[in-house]
C-alpha cells in the first residue's frame, strides 16, 4: 500500500483533535477545546474531517491515535473509538502513539543532544521519557520511568531538554538545563499524525484487542488522587 488513507485522534489532554493524511501528506487537521466532553466533540469532528475530503470512513486504512499517558476519560474515549473502527473495518490498522513520543517529536527543531518529556503524575511525582537524536529520528533513550521530582532533578544526565505538560506543575530550572517553549508541552493531533505515520511506516501496528491506555500510574490510584 503506497499511499494509505489515515487519520490521526488525539484526546490526551484538554485540547483534542483529529488530522487526516494520504500517504505522507497531511492533509487537514481539526481541533478542539474539549476539557471533559470528548465523547461529544469526537465522533462529529473526525465525520466533519472525513466529509471534508469527500472521504468514508471505509477509506481510511491507518489510524493513529493518542495512547497515553493523559486524561483518564479522554483516552479511554479516544482508543475506545479507535477499537471502534478496527472492528468494523476490516482493512483498517491502528497505531497506538505513546503521548511522550508525540511531545518530543513536537522539539524537533529545537537544539539539544538529550531531551526529557515530563509528565506530571501526581503526588510529587513525575512520569519521564527521555530521547536522543539517531539517524535522522528523534528515538527512546531506555523506558520511560514513573519517578519522584525531587529523585528526576538529582538522577538528570546533564546538558538537557525538559519538556511536557508536567513543567506547568513543577519547578524544574537548573545547571545545564534547557526548558522548551510552552506551547510545545502539550500533544496535538498534527503531532499524533506525524509521530503515527513514522511508527506504520516501522510496521509498529496494534490489534484492537491490545489498543489499551498507558498510564502514568494505575488507573485506581489515579481515580484516588482525583
Amino acid at each position: 500500500m503506497e499511499t494509505p488513507v489515515s487519520i490521526s485522534i488525539e484526546t490526551s489532554c484538554r485540547a483534542g483533535g483529529v488530522a487526516l493524511g494520504r500517504g505522507d501528506e497531511l492533509l487537514g487537521v481539526i481541533d478542539f477545546e474539549a476539557s471533559a466532553r470528548h465523547a461529544v466533540q469526537l465522533v462529529p469532528r473526525l465525520a466533519e474531517l472525513l466529509e471534508g475530503a469527500s472521504l468514508r470512513p471505509e477509506d481510511v486504512d491507518e489510524l493513529y491515535v493518542s495512547a497515553g499517558p493523559g486524561s483518564f476519560t479522554g483516552l479511554r474515549v479516544g482508543l475506545t473509538v479507535a477499537r471502534t473502527m478496527d472492528q468494523m473495518l476490516s482493512a483498517l490498522r491502528c497505531v497506538a502513539v505513546p503521548t511522550s513520543s508525540v511531545v518530543a517529536l513536537q522539539a524537533a527543531d529545537l537544539p539539544w543532544d538529550n531531551l526529557a518529556v515530563v509528565l506530571d503524575a501526581r503526588g510529587g511525582c513525575v512520569y519521564v521519557s527521555t530521547f536522543v537524536r539517531g539517524e535522522g529520528r528523534i528515538v527512546p533513550n531506555g523506558e520511560p520511568r514513573l519517578v519522584e521530582i525531587d529523585e528526576f532533578l538529582s538522577d538528570l544526565h546533564r546538558p538537557i531538554m525538559l519538556t511536557g505538560e508536567g513543567l506547568a506543575y513543577h519547578d524544574c530550572t537548573g545547571p545545564e538545563i534547557s526548558i522548551a517553549p510552552s506551547e510545545l508541552y502539550f500533544p496535538t493531533a498534527r503531532s499524533v499524525w506525524l509521530a503515527g505515520r513514522q511508527m506504520a511506516r516501522d510496521g509498529q501496528f496494534t490489534e484492537y484487542n491490545k489498543l489499551t491506555p498507558i498510564y502514568a500510574k494505575p488507573p485506581e490510584v489515579l481515580r484516588m488522587d482525583g
